[in-house]
């Protein structure tokens, strides 16, 4: 299988929040941007692999395949690469999770995301999300 893209981001539907990662200055790839969690797939990983690797990564959060949420995927022509993103409901408080990588990560209001320095691919994604709640 041709490598992938998968992320995404937690949602507390208590507190109507999204909880989304600050890349660090660090990285190519978007540096200083509010995004998704997510990566690059391994081997011969399932996109809901990858994702729940990444957040484990990232977060040192574990979700099972049944926790996780498909939102959407497509073509990213940009990086000739194929895109999923997904999402799990939460309620963990920040202090309950462990940065791996990047600069920060908030738990964000839906109605502030779209202020944010947001990747554009992260904010359609967002869109797609918002629609369909």
């Amino acid at each position: 299988m041709k490598t992938f893209f998968a992320g995404g981001f937690l949602y507390n539907p208590k507190t109507q929040e999204v909880l989304l990662h600050k890349r660090d200055d660090k990285t190519d790839i978007n540096p200083n941007k509010w995004a998704f969690f997510g990566g690059l797939s391994e081997g011969d990983e399932t996109p809901v692999q990858t994702f729940i690797r990444e957040m484990y990564e990232e977060l040192s959060i574990k979700f099972s395949k049944n926790e996780v949420i498909h939102l959407c995927d497509y073509e990213n022509m940009e990086r000739n690469t194929h895109r999923y993103s997904f999402y799990a409901v939460s309620d963990k408080k920040k202090e309950e999770m462990e940065l791996g990588e990047g600069a920060d990560f908030a738990w964000i209001p839906l109605d502030n995301v779209f202020k944010l320095d947001a990747t554009q691919k992260t904010l359609d994604d967002l869109n797609i999300f918002i629609k369909k709640l």
